[in-house]
């Protein structure tokens, strides 16, 4: 025993690396493990799903065997047999994403498919973490056909996140406004739905949001920053939307002073070509378009918003645009003051031919 004790100070120091090295190992994995039940059963009503039960069965994923050119990595139960319709599903979504401004916000984002254990839709669940690249992940119904996979907006939504370089550090409604706003705006572009159904959509959105009314003596700002306690989605989603509806409008409005950009859509591809290089608060985001755009238009209705205590004022800006509302249904007027605008928030580059729909 004397003679191996000169090498039990060695023996016992490499252990406690190995210790180390699986206890740093574990808490990564875990750090990446998707908590999946932090929404309640009230996001179905307004189109965000119950997420009960959407555990997949396995956490670890490969990538596919497709000759594919973006990266997707699929959850190791998806079958073989299913990955090409998946694949075909994700690459829709994408080209959907760049009728936004002609080109894809980031180009390497990953795309993560899980599967689900009995969420209800085709796509139960989805999020975006802000990694480099970016990941996007998405848990599916594996019966579903592409068909619904399309229809679904999840995927529409979780990739209108990436927009704008932002780490959802504060003002939750103005990141969620934004995705829920173009989750509708790009599924009508790449043909999911006509111009009418766009408006309907908007309109029962904004009534989902007016709703709301359970905290009524709290400002959006500060019922954002607690959206885990007061679970006010409809209005908090809702009111960002609209944030970003009106700011698209008075963009539009600008454009017979030629004051650049004259959309919102090309007021973001200002700003991912200047600064998707960092994360950015919802202040500094919305002076930096302010600047980008020669207006006060994002700055002024932050501050607006921010202190609303109910969803603002949305049938306003509807009726400028021509949408007209009699009991609930919309109907187009293509006589209001910009209803060309209008026109052109439906199709924006969705009728110009792009080799570049990867």
């Amino acid at each position: 025993m004397n003679i191996l004790k000169p090498y039990l100070g060695v023996f016992s120091y490499l252990i406690l690396l190995a210790l180390l090295s699986i206890g740093l190992t574990a808490m990564s994995a875990h750090s990446h493990n998707i908590d999946l039940n932090h929404i309640g059963d009230e996001l179905e009503a307004a189109g965000f799903k119950d997420d009960k039960l959407l555990q997949s069965e396995s956490k670890s994923t490969t990538k596919n065997s497709l000759n594919q050119s973006y990266t997707i990595n699929f959850a190791t139960n998806i079958p073989e047999d299913k990955k090409a319709q998946l694949y075909t599903w994700a690459k829709h979504a994408r080209k959907a994403l760049r009728l936004v401004y002609g080109k894809l916000p980031v180009e390497d984002f990953v795309t993560i498919i899980k599967a689900s254990k009995g969420g209800k839709g085709a796509v139960p669940w989805g999020e975006v973490n802000r990694y480099s690249p970016p990941e996007v992940t998405l848990v599916v119904n594996l019966d579903s056909s592409l068909e619904a996979l399309k229809a679904d907006w999840t995927i529409y939504h979780e990739f209108s996140h990436l927009l704008i370089p932002y780490d959802a550090g504060d003002a939750r409604w103005f990141s969620e406004g934004l995705a829920s706003y173009y989750q509708n705006i790009t599924q009508a572009r790449v043909g999911m739905f006509d111009e009418k159904t766009l408006w309907q959509k908007l309109y029962d959105g904004f009534e989902r949001g007016n709703k709301q009314q359970n905290y009524a003596h709290q400002r959006l700002d500060y019922l954002s920053d607690h959206i885990g306690e007061n679970r006010n989605y409809m209005r908090i989603y809702w009111s960002g939307a609209l944030y970003w509806l009106k700011a698209d409008i008075a963009l539009r409005a600008l454009a017979k002073k030629n004051a650049p950009p004259y959309s919102l859509d090309l007021a973001l591809a200002q700003l991912q070509a200047c600064c998707f290089d960092r994360y950015l608060s919802a202040t500094e985001i919305a002076h930096k378009l302010d600047q980008l755009t020669e207006s006060k238009i994002f700055t002024s209705l932050l501050s607006e918003f921010s202190a609303s205590y109910a969803i603002p004022d949305y049938l306003t800006p509807l009726r400028s645009l021509g949408v007209e509302v009699i009991n609930g249904q919309i109907s187009i007027n293509d006589q209001a003051i910009y209803s060309t605008q209008r026109r052109a928030i439906f199709i924006g580059l969705s009728k110009l031919s792009s080799k570049n729909d990867r």
